[in-house]
């Protein structure tokens, strides 16, 4: 929950080229949306923490908009494939049985999805694969994930929509605590770099081709 200490301010937001708040891009937010990453390797999630965080700013001013003190954590969740898996806990995916092992087969990626009932789904940007799934799981998906964005390992898709920008004081620290959490895991390549702000870029995609990037 050390995160919650974000606030909008820390989040510059230009989604569709045009500048938006925060507040403004959460609209109608509410703290039960459930949030899924999809990190087969473990680390190339690093490519997607300024809009993991600027999903938690969102769930924890759900609470904020009270007044009342609150000790809680989103319903966020991690989905890797290599063992051991990286601890996301530094952006409140936590605790640590939110970063969920799965397997390689699309189908299997997408039961553990759609039993955490994920509404909003990042999947790493790259060719699409088709994918043989049952109806009951099409139907599961369809019910439940809203939202899906594609990201880069490296912070940078091709064709973005949405650009966020953050400060890199705290946030390269907590992507560095990632990278430990896993023997030899060093830096990703989507390490933030020296400067003074993060930038990285994402996708809307539907949910057919979020389906079609799980395999």
């Amino acid at each position: 929950m050390h995160s919650s200490k974000l606030g909008d301010s820390d989040f510059e937001i230009i989604a569709r080229g045009r500048p938006v708040a925060l507040a403004e891009y959460f609209g109608g937010f509410t703290n039960t949306k459930r949030l899924g990453l999809l990190a087969p390797n473990r680390l190339e999630g690093i490519g997607a923490v300024s809009l993991i965080l600027a999903h938690v700013t969102a769930f924890y001013n759900t609470y904020r908009a009270t007044g009342e003190d609150f000790f809680a954590y989103p319903d966020y969740f991690t989905f890797q494939s290599r063992a051991p898996k990286a601890a996301y806990g530094m952006f409140d995916i936590w605790p640590q049985h939110k970063d969920v092992l799965v397997g390689v087969d699309a189908a299997e990626r997408l039961n553990a999805i759609t039993d955490r009932a994920v509404n909003i789904l990042l999947v790493p940007d790259g060719p699409t694969v088709p994918c043989e799934y049952q109806r009951q799981q099409l139907a599961a998906a369809a019910r439940l994930i809203e939202t899906c964005y594609a990201y880069s390992a490296t912070g940078a898709v091709a064709d973005p929509d949405l650009v966020i920008r953050c400060p890199a004081d705290p946030l390269a620290a907590w992507c560095q605590s990632v990278c430990d959490s896993v023997p030899a895991g060093g830096r990703a390549a989507g390490w933030p770099g020296q400067g003074p702000v993060i930038e990285q870029s994402f996708r809307r995609i539907s949910r057919r081709d979020a389906l079609a990037r799980l395999a």
